[in-house]
């Protein structure tokens, strides 16, 4: 019986570390990064209540508070942190795991004093310091990539010097503590010594690491954290701690590697940088741009943005390279609604993602995916590198350092030697940046001078979304590609708006959202040429604030006799051959007629159901703000045309544009 137990027990111990490695295994893949991490989550807490039933806690109620503290407190934060501090929340969170650990302990070498074995009691001490160096580093990270601290690397006078004592003292501290007899007393205030060197060794290793180097610093504290986790289990004697402790150390090793490797640096240089003059100022600054050919900035006209509008039009091949900027300017969602437009034009576009652009590892494959990138657009460095000499338009958007050709061409500089993406080497560059001073490393970047380079400074969202708008006033029906699949129920589309008689175009939020107003206008304007009756159905509430719709219909110069409001053609619907919706759900669903007890029931609705036939071009199926689903999107006679309604838009006027 005992043995059948024993084998029950190493088998589910078995089972929940092949559930962590599973999870950690599909972090390589963005698709499946986010169900990798809800298993290796679920196999945590799995583990955690099997310690718990195989040890009873003696003090249940205090343990309960505590699990109630610390999940209020964890939704608390989660609920007011966004996609710009998440890693600043990695590194607190990581400082968390130090604290833990240090703890952990702690409580297990004073319980313990005089009877745990000499290989338990190093590994305590261990656990204490590791643990503690692992809490004060990640805090200093945090700050550095919460801005609370400075960006740049600090250094002190004998900054190694000091260092090497204070690791001398840690080594000495704990010499003592294993060599002697300690008192319970003694040894408190020897084991806090220990922490409180460790911690300080911690703040003096972590300050002297800049912004540029944070990814290689996140992932080396990731292994210390893991390291800390693995020796508390070996104090234990619990194995599963230590199997997975040993899993997130080696892990946390190897992404560190990858990350000094994508730098060209040693990891030894990295955490010891040798002391510049003046090294924030930029390297022109310091004598050592002279190595650069400076050219004048790009001259082709009054109006930047303009050429570069006009470029993006022209152009078959574009490369978007997002930087931290991005992520500071929460930009990622606009980019991706220009690369859907772009390529809704028939561009080849591709994402270039360096391998320390921002501020953790994949930092920008995160922002890209929130905002619902495709990953097959995703290229790594080594793999794009070489396709920029064929790339008509490069688009950086906050990035510096990562395509900063001082790396390649200035010896002698915090960045030289370092990997980057070679946007020079393209036919234009577009920089969306906030300004034209350095990076993190603070090295000045001499793509902001060359002649092939054309400057859109301020804020990035601002300039994606000014951009979008300059580029979309103008169809180019000529660079548009053939249909793809997603876009086949377009060809019905057009064939009934041909067909059709009279069309009512509603519009709501999604098409403010996508800022696909001047699209929607000419595609008014054109089934108008086309002998269409016309007419813009206009819901009082549609949109965020009364009169939303007509604020931008009236930006995209519509005709004002066009537009009517919902008591006046609500009638029309019946008679009416096509409806179009642009963004629109709660105010055109039925649900608010049909049935009763729903959050928009008895609101007043627009008619759309009661035409003949209806296209939708909404973003997806989902239902509104409200949370009730429409009905209208299941009917028989519904279009369904998923996806941004800009490119939709696009799609649905170049289409009409080969029929006249």
């Amino acid at each position: 019986m005992n043995i059948t137990i024993k084998i029950l027990n190493h088998g589910l111990d078995f089972f929940i570390l092949g559930l962590v490695f599973w999870g950690i295994w599909m972090f390589r893949q963005p698709d499946q990064a986010k169900k990798g991490n809800f298993i290796a989550g679920a196999a945590m807490v799995l583990a955690a209540g099997i310690v718990l039933f195989r040890h009873p806690p003696q003090h249940p109620y205090i343990l309960a508070g505590a699990l109630l503290i610390g999940s209020l407190i964890g939704i608390w934060v989660v609920a007011r942190i966004g996609m710009i501090q998440i890693p600043s929340m990695v590194a607190f969170q990581n400082g968390a795991g130090g604290l833990a650990s240090f703890l952990i302990a702690f409580v297990e070498l004073m319980r313990g004093a005089g009877k745990l074995n000499v290989v338990n009691e190093i590994s305590g001490l261990l656990g204490l310091v590791m643990g503690a160096f692992t809490l004060s580093g990640s805090m200093i990270a945090a700050g550095k990539l919460a801005n609370r601290f400075s960006q740049t690397p600090v250094h002190l006078k004998n900054h190694t010097f000091i260092l090497s004592i204070n690791f001398l003292l840690v080594a000495v501290l704990m010499s003592f503590a294993l060599g002697s007899n300690m008192s319970s007393a003694l040894g408190v205030l020897v084991w806090t010594a220990i922490i409180a060197a460790a911690g300080l060794f911690g703040i003096l290793f972590a300050l002297r690491v800049g912004g540029a180097d944070m990814p290689v610093l996140i992932s080396f504290l990731n292994a210390t954290t893991g390291l800390a986790a693995a020796l508390c289990g070996m104090v234990l004697g619990n194995k599963l701690l230590i199997s997975c402790g040993a899993a997130v150390a080696a892990s946390g090793s190897i992404l560190t590697h990858v990350m000094c490797k994508a730098m060209n640096r040693s990891l030894y240089r990295v955490f010891v940088p040798p002391v510049q003059q003046n090294d924030t100022l930029p390297v022109k600054q310091r004598g050592s741009g002279s190595e650069l050919k400076e050219k004048q900035p790009a001259t082709e006209g009054p109006d930047p943005l303009k050429d570069v509008a006009q470029r993006i039009r022209s152009s078959k091949k574009i490369i978007i390279v997002p930087g931290y900027g991005m992520a500071v300017a929460q930009a990622q969602f606009e980019v991706i609604a220009l690369t859907e437009y772009l390529m809704a034009m028939g561009k080849d576009v591709q994402f270039a993602i360096h391998p320390v652009a921002g501020r953790m590892p994949g930092h920008m494959n995160v922002l890209l995916a929130e905002a619902g990138i495709d990953y097959d657009l995703l290229k790594e460095m080594d793999d794009i590198n070489p396709g920029f000499k064929d790339t008509d338009l490069v688009l950086v958007v906050g990035a510096c350092d990562v395509v900063n050709p001082s790396a390649i061409k200035v010896n002698g500089s915090p960045i030289s030697g370092m990997p980057i993406l070679h946007v020079h080497e393209a036919s234009h560059v577009a920089c969306c940046n906030l300004d034209e001073r350095p990076g993190y490393s603070g090295v000045d970047n001499p793509l902001y001078k060359d002649g092939n380079t054309t400057l859109l400074l301020g804020d990035a969202k601002q300039t994606i979304e000014t951009l979008l708008n300059a580029v979309s006033k103008e169809v180019n029906c000529n660079a548009v590609s053939n249909l793809s699949e997603k876009y086949d129920v377009i060809q019905s589309a057009v064939s009934v708006l041909v067909a059709a008689d009279n069309v009512i175009i509603v519009p709501g939020f999604g098409m403010a959202q996508a800022q696909a107003q001047f699209e929607v206008v000419e595609l008014s304007q054109i089934l108008q040429t086309m002998g269409k009756d016309v007419k813009f159905a206009i819901h009082p509430v549609a949109g965020r604030m009364p009169g939303h719709m007509n604020v931008l219909l009236a930006e995209a110069d519509v005709e004002y006799e066009r537009l009517y409001e919902m008591d006046d053609i609500n009638p029309d619907f019946q008679h009416t051959d096509v409806t179009i919706i642009f963004g629109a759900c709660d105010v055109v669903n039925p649900a608010a007629i049909d049935i009763e007890g729903t959050p928009i029931s008895g609101m007043p609705v627009l008619m759309a159901h009661n035409s003949k036939q209806v296209v939708v071009c909404n973003y997806d199926a989902q239902p509104g703000y409200s949370g009730v689903e429409n009905p209208l999107y299941n009917d028989p006679k519904t279009l369904m045309a998923e996806g941004d309604a800009k490119a939709t838009a696009v799609k649905l006027i170049c289409e009409l544009k080969n029929k006249t």
